[in-house]
């Protein structure tokens, strides 16, 4: 997704949280505040590539006027709670998977066709320690016709210091076959056509091994910036595809930079949509 794009994104969700307010609604209108990020990211172009590039992503947040800034990690899917408590937040989530094509580098040309697409499911979190220890779990599943599973494991312990936000933790990354097949799977027909690849039949399970770390500074009540970085391993058949070996790196390492706004809004949310 392009900066163009994403900023547009967030233009346009800035504009309807600060109309929310003024729309009559027959729910019953919450103060809420709304936080809009957008993160640049440079990182590798395809999950187990050896060249990198940029991209970005927005992020959203809507939490109660007496909360400070949500803690959570730039890696984290595009969600929103729908049911919510001291310990636990559920709801859909949603986030895009890069694609892999000849555009990329021309060495791909005759693969089976992996694109682009947006994987939409539902999250889930569990704080073991109130605001210090989070584990999140996301399902979600690729809009295109054909398309498979990811389960996005991981845990973060978060420490507040003055401004500072410091947060560290795991990560793992699990996929069904239809998905490793996407990703990493070569068929006989396109081993024939390119016979830079052999043909490999990638099978689902554990797919990375992953640890992220982030840095926040809140500037003001109202801004925040975020510095982000994170590694991970490619494992089992996304290891051993020969699309990895040839082309690819079982090193996979992303920076991120990011800058979040927060603003006020009555937004029409029946009451009880966010209990807390």
């Amino acid at each position: 997704m392009g900066t163009v794009a994403v900023a547009s994104t967030l233009v346009g969700l800035a504009t309807a949280a600060a109309f929310a307010g003024e729309m009559p609604t027959d729910s019953a209108p919450t103060d809420r505040v709304v936080s809009l990020g957008l993160f640049s990211f440079y990182g590798p172009k395809y999950l187990g590539a050896e060249r990198y590039g940029p991209f970005a992503f927005p992020t959203l947040d809507v939490r109660r006027p007496d909360e400070g800034f949500a803690l959570a990690s730039p890696d984290d899917g595009l969600s929103v709670a729908l049911l919510e408590t001291s310990h636990f937040r559920l709801g859909p989530v949603a986030t895009l998977r890069q694609g892999r094509n000849a555009g990329i580098d021309p060495r791909f040309a005759g693969l089976d066709h992996a694109p682009w697409t947006i994987e939409a499911g539902m999250f889930a979190d569990w704080w073991v320690l109130p605001e210090r220890l989070r584990t999140r779990v996301e399902l979600r599943h690729g809009l295109r016709g054909g398309d498979g599973f990811a389960i996005d494991l991981s845990a973060d312990l978060f420490s507040r210091i003055g401004r500072f936000t410091l947060a560290i933790g795991p990560r793992l990354g699990i996929v069904d076959a239809g998905l490793a097949r996407i990703q990493f799977g070569v068929s006989e027909a396109a081993a024939m056509r390119n016979p830079l690849f052999s043909a490999f039949n990638a099978q689902g399970g554990l797919q990375t091994v992953g640890l992220a770390a982030s840095i926040d500074y809140n500037w003001s009540s109202a801004w925040r910036s975020t510095l982000y970085g994170r590694f991970d391993r490619l494992v089992g058949d996304a290891a051993a595809s020969s699309i990895t070996r040839r082309l690819g790196s079982e090193e996979q390492f992303t920076a991120g930079l990011g800058l979040t706004y927060s603003f006020g809004a009555r937004l029409p949310l029946p009451s009880g949509l966010l209990p807390r």
